[in-house]
């Protein structure tokens, strides 16, 4: 009988887990293999999604540490974006003789699916229940559509009109690499580990494994991603404390081994941040990204509504609210954490999107059923979970199929550029740099073996300010800004111009990106203005340039055939000209 029990639990999970990597994995498999406009370029539909493509094509091509995946200058400065995610898709990849592209759409049903099986195994470990623990891992992983049941004003226009109010349509989050892919199956895992080596009654043999095992997620964690280690490590330390507390010294021994091991395993990442911090760009990088001098409290209704709810509503375990409470507390430090520091944290929103709202509703659903169960019976409770599943799964799909009706036009116009970007990883020599339109600046560094001139994610590096104010005086010019039109349009252009010199400091700090003093633009004005006193030619020659990739149809102004006369490919209305 129990045999029966776990093989029907094992079949059970692994249809879960086949069910989940096909639904997020489907709209990039369909329109490669079933979709007629495919050429080449993959539907990647989730947001910066060929930025972490180039960062795995970086490894491919040999940069296991890169600065930067976009220009020559800066591949050996320290990373800011952490390498090991990339490095674990690109060694897959590898092993199976296939190409990053391949592996990226891969990953999509593979990762997706491993992670369900850490979640489920999380949540039945937590709650003892495993028809819980369904329930509550498929919220979690289709989250971007599941979240409505808990929004009462998005139940009728789902209902009605098969609409999700207030969302992208940037397809499930899972679907996208490295993170939250690859940086989730870290963060689940090393819950899971926790919960079993600080909480549950095991064998010496088997304490020893989950021991070991959270010292090397939590310590690997800090190579993954900022907000799993940090937030991860914060809970760490609630713990310790807690039992510190309570005087559970057994307990607070384990916390202080396990953390010891991870700082241990992160020592060369400190390195790597301390070697960050020396370089003369670092004070330009951290305004880019957002670190703030503030100690404004950032409200968060669904940590304040799940916390109430649990304190109010669960009565089970002593255990498991200390561990829940640990985890509910983490999430408002590590969100509120500038009200001591007085420094604001880069988009501290990751913190709700990835790990707080997932858990946060996740715990709602337990709490749900937990009651409704006691009140309707278990014949009614199991009905109502069968309609939880399949609305869940609908919900799911709807979301799948309107995120690639909404994006399709883009993909396949994207197209058109197949031909060019096999011709430029086949033809030129590796690593040249590559100066064309924005489009094409960010599938590049994805598809091919080349760097760029350009793109507007360098921010995120080392690169200094002056090189990207440099890059853009070039695109201004081709756009036709000239010295008499400046001033009108870098005033006309504040918001844009702002966003990408500035990224989003200005915008967290003052509520828009063109919100900066008129001194700083009036600046730019001038800069460009004498950046115009020189040939074009001898501007754009100040950094590696080695081809120009012409878009006639794009950007018919740019006239590119005024500079150059040495041209090397044509076909499409691209054309390539060598310098």
């Amino acid at each position: 009988m129990l045999s029966f029990i776990y093989s029907r639990e094992k079949y059970t999970l692994v249809l879960l887990s086949v069910a989940i990597g096909i639904l997020i994995s489907a709209p990039a498999i369909y329109f490669r293999y079933f979709d007629g406009g495919y050429k080449g370029i993959d539907f990647f539909g989730s947001d910066a999604e060929n930025y972490y493509l180039g960062q795995i094509q970086e490894i491919y091509d040999g940069h296991w540490f890169s600065g930067n995946i976009y220009v020559e200058e800066g591949k050996n400065d320290p990373y800011v974006q952490q390498p090991l995610p990339a490095m674990i898709i690109a060694f897959l990849g590898q092993s199976l003789g296939i190409s990053a592209r391949d592996v990226n759409v891969l990953t999509k049903f593979l990762f997706p699916a491993l992670l369900t099986v850490i979640v489920y195994l999380f949540f039945s470990a937590l709650t003892g229940r495993k028809d819980f623990a369904i329930l509550m891992t498929i919220f979690v992983m289709l989250i971007q559509a599941s979240w409505i049941f808990f929004d009462p004003g998005s139940w009728l226009p789902f209902l009605l009109k098969g609409e999700f109010r207030g969302t992208d349509y940037n397809f499930i989050s899972y679907a996208r690499p490295i993170n939250p892919q690859i940086s989730s199956i870290f963060f689940f895992g090393y819950l899971l580990c926790a919960w079993k080596f600080f909480f549950s009654r095991l064998s010496e043999k088997m304490e020893k494994i989950y021991g070991i095992a959270s010292a090397v997620i939590l310590g690997l964690s800090f190579y993954i991603y900022f907000f799993t280690f940090s937030f991860l490590s914060v809970f760490n330390a609630v713990l310790f404390f807690w039992f510190l507390y309570s005087r559970d010294w057994i307990r607070l021994k384990k916390t202080f081994l396990v953390s010891i091991g991870a700082l241990a395993i992160a020592v060369p990442y400190f390195a790597n941040v301390l070697e960050m911090m020396k370089s003369p760009n670092y004070s330009q990088l951290a305004h880019r990204t957002n670190i703030l001098e503030t100690h404004r409290f950032i409200f968060s209704k669904v940590w304040w509504g799940v916390t109430a709810l649990f304190l109010l509503l669960y009565r089970g375990s002593r255990k498991v609210k200390i561990f829940t409470l640990a985890f509910l507390a983490t999430a408002f430090l590590v969100t509120n954490q500038q009200l001591i520091t007085g420094k604001t944290l880069p988009l501290p929103a990751h913190y709700h999107w990835y790990y707080i709202a997932p858990i946060g509703g996740a715990i709602l659903v337990y709490l749900f059923f937990m009651y409704f169960e006691k009140l309707a019976g278990l014949f009614v409770s199991r009905l109502a979970m069968l309609f939880f599943i399949l609305i869940s799964f609908y919900a799911g799909f709807l979301y799948q199929k309107i995120s690639y009706t909404k994006q399709w036009d883009y993909f396949i116009y994207q197209q058109r550029y197949a031909p060019i970007l096999s011709w430029l990883d086949l033809d030129i020599k590796k690593e040249s740099a590559i100066f064309t339109n924005e489009d094409l600046s960010g599938l590049i560094p994805a598809y091919t073996r080349h760097n760029v001139y350009y793109s507007g994610l360098l921010t995120d590096s080392l690169i200094s300010e002056e090189r990207i104010r440099h890059s853009l005086y070039v695109y201004f010019f081709l756009n036709g800004v000239t010295e008499d039109s400046a001033r009108d349009f870098f005033y006309d252009n504040r918001d844009w111009v702002g966003s990408q010199i500035f990224s989003d400091y200005y915008r967290q700090k003052s509520g828009c990106h063109g919100c900066f003093p008129d001194s700083i633009l009036d600046g730019f004005i001038q800069e460009y203005r004498k950046f115009l006193k020189k040939g074009f030619l001898e501007q754009i020659k100040k950094y590696q340039v080695d081809y120009a990739v012409w878009d006639k149809e794009k950007n018919p102004e740019w006239r590119l055939d005024r500079f150059f006369n040495e041209k090397v490919y044509e076909k499409d209305n691209i054309i390539v000209y060598k310098f």
